[in-house]
C-alpha cells in the first residue's frame, strides 16, 4: 500500500510539475540529428554529439527538481504531508536519472542504426557527464534556493568546457571527443557527491524532514 501511495504521489508530481522539463529534454534528443549529421561517424566523431547534447538534457532534468517548493502555497502543502520531502526529492532524482539514461541510450541506438561507431561504454560515459553537470545545477539550486542560479552555474560550467580543456583536468566533460581517459568515473562520482551534499544541506541547514 505504501508503494502504491508513493507511486501516486510521483505520478501526480510528474504530471503537474515536470512534464514540460521531460518534454524539453526529449526535444533536445529530437533536434540532435538536425544539428549534427549522425551517419557513418567514427568513434571520435560520434563522441561529439553524444557528449554535447546530453549535457543540456542533464541541466534540464536535474536543475529544477526543487522548483515546485519555491511556490509558497505548494511548500505549505508539502510541509503538511506526513511523507518526507527527501523521499519525494529522491524519487524525482531517480525519475530524472532514468529518463536521462533512456534518452542518451536512445541517441546512441539511433547513431548505431545509422552505422556510427558507438558503444555502450560511450553511452555510459555520456551519461556520466550529463549527470555531473545536472547534479551541479541541482546542488546550486538547493543551496541558494534559486533554480535560476542552478541553471546559470551549470550552463557556465558546460560552456567552460569549450575553452578550458587543460584547466578542468579530470572534470572535463567532453573527454571522449578528445580521446582523454579517466574523466568519466570522476564525473560520475562527483555527481553523486553533489547530490548527497545537497540533500544533507537541505536536511540540516534548511531543517527539512
Amino acid at each position: 500500500m505504501a508503494s502504491g501511495c508513493l507511486a501516486r504521489i510521483v505520478y501526480s508530481d510528474v504530471r503537474h510539475n515536470f512534464l514540460p522539463h521531460y518534454a524539453a529534454a526529449a526535444g533536445v534528443l529530437l533536434v540532435t540529428p538536425v544539428i549534427f549529421g549522425l551517419a557513418e561517424l567514427t568513434a571520435q566523431m560520434s563522441a561529439q554529439p553524444l557528449e554535447m547534447m546530453p549535457l543540456l538534457m542533464g541541466i534540464i532534468l536535474f536543475t529544477p527538481i526543487l522548483a515546485p517548493e519555491q511556490n509558497e502555497c505548494i511548500l505549505e502543502t508539502v510541509r503538511a504531508k506526513k511523507m518526507s520531502r527527501h523521499i519525494v526529492t529522491g524519487m524525482r532524482l531517480l525519475c530524472s536519472f532514468v529518463l536521462l539514461a533512456v534518452l542518451i541510450f536512445a541517441l546512441g541506438g539511433y547513431m548505431r542504426y545509422n552505422e556510427c561507431d558507438v558503444s555502450v561504454k560511450m553511452c555510459a560515459g555520456a551519461l556520466a557527464g550529463a549527470f555531473a553537470v545536472g547534479a551541479l545545477g541541482f546542488f546550486c539550486a538547493a543551496v541558494t534556493d534559486n533554480v535560476i542560479v542552478g541553471y546559470m552555474v551549470s550552463l557556465m560550467y558546460a560552456v567552460m568546457n569549450l575553452f578550458l580543456r587543460k584547466e578542468l583536468g579530470k572534470f572535463f566533460l567532453m573527454s571522449m571527443t578528445f580521446g582523454i581517459k579517466g574523466c568519466k568515473p570522476v564525473l560520475a562520482v562527483s555527481g553523486a557527491v553533489l547530490i548527497i551534499a545537497a540533500m544533507i544541506y537541505r536536511r540540516f541547514a534548511k531543517n527539512e524532514r
